[in-house]
């Protein structure tokens, strides 16, 4: 039987932000829905529409709220690029002059990762 190693390439070079010079590896995967839970303390589509809401805003003002759904984001992603540590731990770790620039870096990833619902309805409606 072959092996999922054999069959993908695992060499392939993984997404990385940078946090106090460090390159982390990151990704957003079916393992970061239950990281951000973790973080958030809330569930998937609770945080999804905390942060689009957050994003829609046209003025982003810096809130307890905004800075959580950062942070648990950063960790999600974080976590799933296979490194260890807990949410607090991440957080004091980011320099708050640095977490712009990450939380840029993560949106990057996440944007090209993520499985957006409206896609699936697409798919849906789509003639095969």
């Amino acid at each position: 039987m072959a092996k999922l190693k054999d069959l993908i390439n695992i060499e392939e070079k993984q997404d990385t932000i940078t946090i106090r010079g460090v390159d982390i590896p990151v990704c957003f995967n079916m393992q970061s829905f239950g990281y951000i839970e973790e973080a958030y303390g809330a569930g998937f589509p609770k945080f999804e529409a905390d942060m689009n809401k957050i994003m829609s805003s046209k003025k982003a003002n810096v809130s307890g709220n905004m800075i959580k759904i950062i942070s648990s984001l950063i960790y999600a992603m974080v976590r799933s690029g296979g490194t260890e540590c807990t949410p607090e731990e991440l957080t004091a770790l980011i320099p708050f002059q640095d977490m712009e620039s990450v939380f840029k870096d993560v949106m990057k990833v996440f944007n090209a990762q993520y499985f957006d619902s409206a896609d699936g309805e697409k798919i849906k409606q789509e003639k095969k």
